[in-house]
């Protein structure tokens, strides 16, 4: 997660650095965004967040007097400018700080570009460019970032969470299939009777033409509009469906106005289960996330992927062989994107990521453990074969690189049928270990057809394969617009899509309702990839490739062997 890490980071120490001697505030680039989802694209009468540096007092202040909020709070004021000209919109503020500011914009707002300034104690920043937008829905999340297990409740004082039992004055516990369960967030659209004093004009679902897709199933709300008495704060009331999915992490978006919202989950368990199902993880575990603790999980992998790339009408093949390890603190906010969550068999599901390639494919929480200097792999063509630690923490080797077509190769093929044992000295947060895992022997993705060649969303994508022993097969499909970074690690935001099936079925069909949440890419274009892969894994529902340390809640070993090709999808 290497520059979407250091842009957190960036944004991390903007907000906790004191304005000195009240410096000119500055918004950061892309740094107004809707306050629920952190997305781009400020929904009429919605309430957004603004990160900067210099742009309020040091200590954090919201506003908690009477309606309607101020649109000048210690100091600070937010303005929106029509690119096209016209009159200034003063925004209504809702908290300020130094790194970051809340506000909403007035439904009266017409759709259309805006220069936002922020002024602080009589200074002003310069502008940054904003898209107004009839509807953004953004969901709240429990993280307060737009990502994870959903802000979500019953009605009354009763939270959605992974297990029962209360938390304060909120009972907690996973929803069931009947249940009615309350989204919270903001960007439906305007609503001009809400702005000042909270009022509503009443359910939006029909003008909106608002959705919710929970698992794949879509559903029509019960109700969609604002909360009465919350200027700006949207509520989305929808009834679990009877054949969804029972888990953990069963994925909820909203549709408004054509527009998809982020991602957020919620669980789903039967009637009576005090706790969600997991994959990977146990009912102690889930429960001491929900407390606000971490869990420490450790994860190795030997890969051997092959890749056919099309470029400007060019293609090339590259196979790389590597092992990789990592040692992480999850939260509860990382588990629902975390790799040992996706293995839901015989499903899909689709999320939203922004990042790097490493973090679109594979995201990563920051806080890394230290299990010692370096690793070391034995097996089948490899002896004591280091794996050391980067500069992140994470630990790596490539084995093998054929370079493109045969061209700039490095090393020489090592996986094979066999062995492989990966063991650890132990360090300051994780102890010695060494664990064995079955690479598996040939795996084919049959019918892979031309990386030239487009997908069509609008029909359904058979895969084909052979081999793949008694583990699963994972499909995995990304649509992604590059936003910046540099053309050797691009940053982009990304739709992905994840379906799990059993090797020894030897196929699987990906539906239309999930090719059709990626963005059309077209062939050639320049700001744009798509991107098809098929690979066997371990089925680690089935208790393979676990393994235990000291200072691990969980450890897992895995292979991933496969092919991948880049793809239109249109």
């Amino acid at each position: 997660m290497k520059n979407f890490q250091r842009m957190l980071f960036a944004i991390t120490v903007m907000m906790l650095v004191s304005a000195v001697g009240w410096a000119q505030p500055a918004i950061a680039e892309n740094g107004v965004l809707n306050a629920s989802s952190y997305t781009a694209g400020i929904a009429r009468g919605s309430w957004f967040a603004i990160f900067g540096s210099g742009m309020g007092p040091a200590k954090f202040t919201a506003y908690s007097g009477a309606l309607p909020y101020p649109i000048e709070l210690s100091g600070t004021k937010v303005s929106f400018t029509p690119a096209a000209g016209g009159s200034v919109v003063d925004a209504r503020m809702w908290y300020t700080s130094a790194g970051q500011v809340g506000g909403m914009l007035p439904s009266t707002t017409p759709a259309g570009d805006y220069d936002v300034k922020l002024t602080f104690n009589g200074q002003t920043s310069a502008a940054r460019r904003v898209k107004v937008v009839e509807r953004n829905f953004g969901i709240n999340a429990q993280n307060m970032a737009g990502q994870g297990p959903a802000a979500a409740t019953y009605g009354g004082l009763t939270l959605n969470r992974f297990t029962k039992g209360q938390l304060g004055d909120w009972a907690v516990r996973p929803a069931k299939p009947g249940d009615v369960v309350v989204l919270w967030g903001t960007g439906l659209g305007a609503d001009p009777m809400s702005d000042l004093d909270g009022n509503t004009s009443g359910d939006m679902k029909e003008a909106a033409q608002v959705k919710v897709n929970i698992d794949g199933i879509e559903v029509t709300p019960l109700y969609a509009g604002r909360s009465s008495g919350s200027p700006g704060l949207d509520q989305v009331n929808f009834v679990v469906p009877s054949n969804v999915a029972l888990n953990c992490l069963v994925l909820v978006q909203v549709i408004a106005g054509g527009r998809t919202s982020n991602t957020v989950t919620i669980a789903v368990a039967t009637d009576g289960q005090d706790a969600c199902n997991h994959p990977a993880l146990s009912d102690a575990q889930l429960a001491k996330l929900e407390g606000g603790g971490t869990i420490s999980i450790g994860s190795l992998s030997l890969t051997k992927m092959t890749s056919n790339l099309s470029f400007q009408g060019m293609s090339f093949d590259t196979t790389i062989e590597s092992a990789s390890g990592s040692f992480v603190k999850y939260g509860i906010a990382d588990v629902a994107t975390a790799d040992f969550s996706r293995l839901r068999i015989g499903q899909c599901f689709v999320v939203k990521r922004t990042g790097t390639l490493d973090d679109i494919m594979s995201p990563v929480p920051p806080a890394r453990l230290d299990a010692g200097l370096q690793l070391t792999l034995n097996g089948p063509n490899a002896s004591n074969k280091i794996m050391p630690k980067d500069q992140e923490g994470d630990y790596g080797l490539t084995l093998y690189n054929s370079g493109f077509s045969g061209i700039g190769g490095t090393g020489s093929p090592t996986l094979v049928q066999g062995t492989y044992t990966i063991a650890g000295p132990g360090g300051a947060d994780i102890g010695s270990f060494s664990t064995s895992i079955d690479f598996p022997g040939a795996f084919s993705w049959t019918h892979q057809g031309n990386p030239a060649d487009p997908i069509s969303r609008a029909t359904a994508l058979k895969v084909d394969w052979t081999g793949g022993g008694s583990g699963l097969v994972e499909i995995t499909g990304i649509a992604a617009k590059i936003t910046g970074g540099t053309q050797e690690d691009p940053v982009g935001d990304a739709t992905v899509f994840n379906c799990v099936a059993q090797a020894s079925a030897g196929t699987f069909t990906v539906p239309t309702s999930v090719l059709q949440q990626l963005p059309a890419v077209a062939a050639g274009a320049q700001d744009a990839v798509g991107y098809l892969q098929v690979l066997a894994i371990p089925d680690m529902t089935k208790g393979q490739g676990r393994f235990d340390a000291s200072g691990l809640d969980r450890g897992f070993i895995s292979y991933a062997v496969g092919s991948s090709k880049t793809t239109a999808w249109q």
